[in-house]
């Protein structure tokens, strides 16, 4: 019987402590399928870890070294499966084993005072039987899993909330986490100095001093350094979003202030190039005339519109581009049809064109080997249920990737960057996705927008603005 419950007890300690701590560092993140076969899987090989354990006589040595090798499997598997980083899991796993040793022992201490009326320090609690501490552990372990649910289910509350409040108070609430998580610190002393009036008690005050109170001071340390970290990156987040609105809001009022004279130029082009159509039919057939009707039309070439996507914006951007390539001596080929995509406001088009061929051209301009091709290669084309968006230009830099996510190297890491930030804001509103590939002398960029929008055309967009 008492080897039933010792199992039991240590299958509920196991299963309480790792669930809980699965359900911070994956908190609404998706894992790699048969994650949970190796969830269940690693919940059996660390029960057996820990059998094995109980038989090593250096108890110390040996839980430092179970606790090492714990915690590296579940560093591996949060990597692996969900991707959560080395660092980030080292900092959640510390404060959590921190937090849930001081409340699995605080609890465990006053259960124990309720249930055998003696104090756990006392020499009187050594009359207690192993079955009676064995009941009082798991009943522990289910009261700390009851508390886990309610703080979930309140941070779940908030969480929600806080995403919908502005900045500034957000901040305000990350401070009033970081005062409660000082407050505890406080209460703790004010607890130990009360025990000292009560003599039955007083033996409970070593613990709190000397156990609780240095662990909550080193915990809430950290706390309130994440807290911070926090702060400064809301911060930086929220500049670098008026940085890219800004820079939206710049491209889009570009873009529609050359939209009228680019209309105006293209009627103005077919109207020219109808009345030296007629000169051409009706002139003598005289030198002079042959050379001045062959003037006009060169003249009138550049102001053609090399090419037809199907949408205004977009027509300006890549003949824009193409201008500018053409003056760097880049190879500019686009081949894209958009007159089909009408559910794309006009404002991303431009976000999302400007800034691949923004940064196309820059690449393109770091090449000062002559014997190197300068081209840029853009495609857009419908495959499936897809709009994809293809783009490939040379290089000579080395680009540097961390988790799909495109790093500068540039020294204003700040302000450079901004770009590819302004692309998938862009794109979010979509459900778009874009992946780079990376080879030695080129580089391509591949955006993906699928059809199935719950959203109106841009032109709806536009007449409703109105």
């Amino acid at each position: 019987m008492l080897k039933f419950i010792s199992f039991l007890l240590l299958i509920v300690s196991i299963i309480v402590r790792f669930i809980i701590l699965k359900g911070i560092i994956t908190y609404k993140k998706e894992g790699k399928e048969n994650n949970k076969y190796i969830l269940f899987i690693l919940l059996v090989l660390i029960y057996i870890i820990y059998r094995i354990s109980e038989y090593e006589p250096d108890s110390y040595n040996t839980n430092y070294l179970v606790n090492s090798i714990v915690c590296t499997i579940w560093g591996v598997y949060y990597n692996y499966f969900y991707e959560i980083g080395y660092f980030r899991y080292i900092i959640i796993y510390y404060l959590f084993n921190i937090y849930y040793d001081l409340l699995h022992d605080i609890v465990y201490r006053f259960l124990f005072f309720i249930m055998t009326g003696n104090v756990l320090s006392s020499k009187e609690s050594l009359s207690a039987s192993y079955l009676e501490s064995m009941r009082i552990s798991i009943y522990t372990s289910l009261f700390i899993l009851l508390v886990y649910v309610l703080i979930y289910l309140i941070f779940n509350f908030f969480n929600n909330h806080l995403k919908l409040i502005n900045h500034e108070k957000r901040n305000y609430v990350y401070l009033l986490f970081a005062l409660i998580a000082n407050t505890s610190n406080i209460i703790i002393y004010y607890i130990s100095y009360k025990l000292e009036r009560f003599s039955w008690l007083r033996s409970e005050r070593y613990y709190f001093e000397n156990f609780v109170a240095p662990k909550l001071i080193g915990a809430s340390s950290i706390f309130l350094v994440l807290i911070f970290i926090q702060i400064i990156r809301e911060n930086k987040l929220k500049s670098q979003n008026e940085l890219i609105k800004n820079k939206l809001d710049m491209q889009y009022t570009h873009y529609l202030s050359i939209q009228e004279s680019h209309m105006k130029v293209k009627k103005l082009y077919h109207d020219i190039n109808n009345h030296i159509c007629c000169i051409d039919k009706l002139k003598n057939n005289t030198k002079e005339i042959n050379e001045y009707v062959n003037n006009l039309k060169d003249e009138i070439k550049e102001f053609k519109s090399i090419y037809n996507t199907g949408n205004m914006i977009l027509d300006i951007i890549i003949n824009e581009k193409s201008e500018l390539c053409s003056k760097k001596g880049i190879k500019f080929i686009c081949d894209i049809n958009f007159s089909k995509i009408n559910f794309i406001k006009p404002i991303d088009i431009s976000s999302i064109f400007a800034n691949i061929l923004d940064n196309a051209i820059e690449a393109c301009d770091k090449i000062y080997n002559e014997d190197i091709n300068k081209y840029i290669i853009i495609k857009g084309t419908i495959t499936k249920s897809f709009y994809v968006i293809k783009c490939e230009n040379s290089k000579i830099n080395n680009i540097i990737f961390n988790k799909n996510i495109l790093l500068t190297d540039k020294m204003d890491k700040f302000i450079h960057g901004i770009g590819i930030k302004s692309i998938k804001s862009s794109l979010q509103k979509y459900n778009g996705e874009i992946l780079f590939e990376d080879e030695k002398e080129k580089f391509i960029l591949n955006i993906y927008i699928p059809f199935n929008q719950n959203i109106d055309s841009w032109a709806t967009y536009i007449d409703t603005e109105k």
